[in-house]
């Protein structure tokens, strides 16, 4: 049985296939934040955390972010605070490895569907 090399992918397939693609570089390579543990003053505008580098340095040079943060659990405006360093190159480790992943299902995905004549 012939088949065409000319024939068009399934249009599903080659959309499932730009979003993973998308997916694993945006994984790889955004910048991403930690909690930082201890508190803030509450408001729904402030999330308490620390911003880490891409994962790309991350996983490779050591990425310790330090911040000050409140040592009560319920701060208040004036409360002591401390500094603390929030380790972030496992979470870098991981987002590497996840979004490298994801890239290589998305070749995996080309190479399968060229295969099959698709």
């Amino acid at each position: 049985m012939y088949r065409s090399p000319t024939r068009q992918r399934s249009p599903r397939r080659r959309w499932t296939t730009v979003v993973v693609v998308v997916l694993g570089i945006w994984i790889a390579t955004a910048p991403f934040s930690r909690p930082l543990p201890g508190g803030a003053p509450f408001s729904f505008e402030s999330t308490p955390e620390v911003g880490c580098r891409t994962p790309l340095v991350g996983a490779f040079v050591g990425d310790t972010p330090s911040a000050y943060v409140y040592t009560s659990p319920r701060p208040v405006a004036g409360d002591p605070m401390s500094p603390t360093t929030v380790e972030c190159g496992g979470r870098a480790r991981f987002r590497l490895a996840l979004g490298t992943t994801l890239l290589v299902v998305a070749v995996g995905l080309l190479v399968v569907d060229r295969r099959r004549g698709g």
